[in-house]
């Protein structure tokens, strides 16, 4: 009698977000604890006036834009 192998365990992987990212409204871009963050997820470049992201974060040099 010969014997079938046995089926390779599967393995279960669970995504959730990255933890510096909050979840906000559906209309604004999910909230990061810096802009460096944003950046590296593909945001940035708030206005002021015209994102209301812009709030969020520092302008440090005054310019009217943030993560940039």
């Amino acid at each position: 009698m010969t014997k079938k192998p046995k089926p390779a365990p599967t393995k279960t992987v669970t995504v959730t977000a990255r933890p510096e990212a909050k979840q906000t409204s559906p209309d604004l871009d999910p909230r990061f604890d810096t802009c460096t963050a944003a950046k590296a997820a593909g945001y940035g470049n708030y206005r002021e006036g015209e994102d209301p992201e812009y709030e969020w974060y520092d302008d440090r040099d005054g310019d009217g834009v943030v993560c940039e």
